[in-house]
């Protein structure tokens, strides 16, 4: 399952930083756009028009296992990436950006967790969990729009 080449996410706002002591064995990078389909009285078919883009999302299994790593303090990190910051019981900063980071897929690009589940495979005496499987699934933070160009790398 793991390689010589591990990735990380790294949280964008604080630096926390969560390597993975044995990488995801896929990923599933999917991205969308956003048409209205107008009906025209006698037309055979909808006019097609563009509104806007849609959410890339990125989603994988994170395997974790107790020789590698805390595997509660890993469930706990990643699941704390769904939350945001409050103060006095006010909201101070939205859920954290992360970068995920494996060779050089994913470079730069700006992601926030939209869901987190975990799947506890095996306890210890204690009943602490030894083995984990965490499905992420990070949706694309984007400050600006992108356009063509950028996608294709020109």
């Amino acid at each position: 399952m793991g390689t010589e080449l591990t990735g990380a996410m790294v949280d964008v706002d604080d630096g926390t930083r969560l390597e993975w002591g044995f990488n995801p064995e896929s990923f599933e990078d999917s991205d969308s756009t956003e048409f209205a389909k107008i009906n025209i009285p006698g037309m055979s078919h909808p006019r097609i028009q563009f509104t806007g883009g849609g959410e890339r999302t990125l989603s994988f299994v994170v395997p974790l296992h107790y020789s590698q790593t805390d595997v509660a303090q890993d469930i706990r990190t990643l699941r704390s990436w769904l939350y945001s910051e409050y103060s006095g019981g006010r909201l101070v900063k939205a859920p954290h950006r992360l970068l995920v980071q494996f060779g050089e897929t994913w470079q730069g690009e700006k992601w926030v967790m939209e869901n987190c589940a975990v799947s506890y495979r095996r306890f210890n005496k204690e009943g602490r969990p030894i083995m984990a499987e965490v499905s992420v699934t990070l949706v694309e933070y984007i400050e600006t729009s992108k356009g063509i160009g950028e996608v294709r790398g020109g």
